[in-house]
């Protein structure tokens, strides 16, 4: 298990249950609906009108799941094809920007005790992820790049011996994000970590550890670069 193991932070086990798998509402991606129309091109006329029908059924269920989702954040602004789900566990302030195809959802891992907290003057990268199942505290003034991967959950490794098919026990800890911070492209941010104010995390970079105040880290795992601008500054002298 990667993360954080201090006390305050520690990982604990998420009561988790395998429920009925169902297909959950999301956007058909392009390539799926190119399949769809090939397999209907051999049909008859009546079984593909049928499944043409039935297609958009599921779009105009889907996009009726998105919007209800979306209008329960009303201070969020959404770019097209983002994804929210578990609305009402997710809390946001006032100009905050989710751009395309990025997906936010508290989970259902917990017993439904997840959530995600979001402070004023947030923007969210497209196609970035965002699990809230322990927690999740974003402040204000923090902007994200795109493909960020923020997670408060975490599968627990199967033990070689097991050999039974059993759900997969899932960790949860709380995630924090102070205010100023910024979070490059591609980022993966683990359970049990808190990201100080002023802080940055570079493109790519894998945080399992906290990040202190004004620090810039990068690497997998994430390695300190440099401390504020004093730091900084000092550092282009030489």
């Amino acid at each position: 298990m990667v993360g954080a193991t201090r006390a305050r932070n520690e990982i604990q086990p998420a009561q988790y249950r395998l429920g009925p798998l169902v297909p959950a509402p999301g956007p058909i991606a392009p390539f799926q609906l190119q399949a769809n129309a090939e397999m209907m091109t051999g049909m008859n006329p009546i079984a593909r009108f049928r499944g043409a029908a039935r297609a958009l059924r599921y779009l105009t269920r889907t996009e009726m799941v998105d919007a209800e989702q979306r209008a329960r954040l009303e201070h969020v602004t959404f770019a097209g094809r983002a994804v929210v789900r578990g609305a009402e566990r997710i809390t946001a302030g006032k100009n905050v920007f989710v751009d395309h195809g990025a997906y936010l959802n508290p989970s259902t891992v917990n017993d439904r005790r997840g959530f995600i907290t979001i402070g004023d003057n947030v923007e969210i990268g497209p196609y970035s992820v965002l699990w809230g199942g322990g927690g999740l505290t974003i402040g204000s003034n923090v902007h994200m790049g795109a493909h960020v991967h923020i997670t408060t959950q975490q599968g627990r490794p199967i033990p070689l011996a097991q050999t039974e098919l059993l759900p997969l026990p899932v960790d949860v800890a709380p995630v924090v994000i102070e205010d100023h911070v910024i979070i490059y492209s591609g980022a993966i941010i683990v359970p049990g970590v808190r990201i100080g104010h002023h802080a940055v995390i570079a493109a790519g970079a894998v945080v399992v550890d906290d990040v202190a105040p004004g620090q810039l880290v990068g690497g997998v795992p994430a390695r300190r670069i440099y401390r504020a601008t004093e730091d900084r500054r000092a550092t282009s002298a030489r």
